[in-house]
C-alpha cells in the first residue's frame, strides 16, 4: 500500500487579520474568498476561534439592549428644571 501523504493545512490569513476582519465576517460584508479564508482560519485556530465566538456573543447582547432615545423631546424643559432645581437648594 502507499502512503498517503498529509498536507499541513496553511492558513491564508493570520490572527490578526482573523481579528480585523471578525465583525465583517459576522455581518457577512465579506466576499467569498476572504470568507473562506476565515472560516479555515477558525476551523484551526482554537484562540481565533473563542475570540470570534465572543465578538458574536458580544454583538448579541448588545442588540438586547433597549433602544434609548439620542436626545430627549423637552431638552430645554429638562434643563430649565435642573436650573430651577439647583437654585431652590442653595437657597
Amino acid at each position: 500500500m502507499a502512503q498517503e501523504e498529509v498536507k499541513e493545512v496553511v492558513p491564508d490569513i493570520t490572527c490578526q487579520e482573523v481579528a480585523q476582519w471578525a465583525s465583517a465576517y459576522l455581518e457577512a460584508h465579506v466576499g467569498d474568498e476572504r470568507k473562506r479564508q476565515i472560516a479555515v482560519h477558525l476551523a484551526i485556530c482554537a484562540g481565533c476561534e473563542t475570540y470570534v465566538n465572543h465578538i458574536a456573543t458580544v454583538r448579541d447582547m448588545i442588540r438586547l439592549l433597549p433602544r434609548v432615545e439620542d436626545i430627549p423631546s423637552d431638552i430645554v424643559g429638562l434643563r430649565q428644571a435642573f436650573i430651577d432645581r439647583l437654585n431652590c437648594r442653595r437657597s
